[in-house]
């Protein structure tokens, strides 16, 4: 699949594993999903993408009709992106397969955890 725009500056990639699990590392509870997509359009090319969730306390700011909304706050979890923690190179790399790709991302994962252990 292609989507040819000018906007569009990337080829176009699909999810093809996602998981998930809890790390803990000292007092930081962090549940974390792990997301690899692969190019439509070459099937050794993939992307990960590792998100990390998280709570945060909102105070909605947004114009509801012509009045501003209520302001009231709230608290929503929501996904915060931390690849660039691991590498930037998961951004678009080779693999001869979905399986290769995930298990070289877990493999520079644990190095990361290894390496902040000490």
């Amino acid at each position: 699949m292609k989507i040819s725009h000018p906007y569009v500056t990337s080829a176009v990639f699909k999810l093809v594993t996602t998981l998930e699990f809890d790390l803990c590392v000292g007092e930081h509870f962090l549940p974390t999903r792990i997301e690899v997509f692969q190019d439509t359009e070459s099937d050794n090319h993939f992307r990960c993408r590792m998100w990390e969730r998280d709570l945060f306390h909102l105070k909605p700011t947004a114009l509801v009709g012509r009045e501003r909304s209520s302001g009231e706050e709230f608290d929503e979890e929501l996904l915060v992106e931390r690849t660039w923690e691991i590498s930037k190179r998961y951004e678009d790399f080779e693999a001869p397969d979905a399986e290769t790709a995930v298990n070289s991302f877990v493999k520079s994962l644990e190095t990361y955890l290894k390496n902040l252990s000490g």
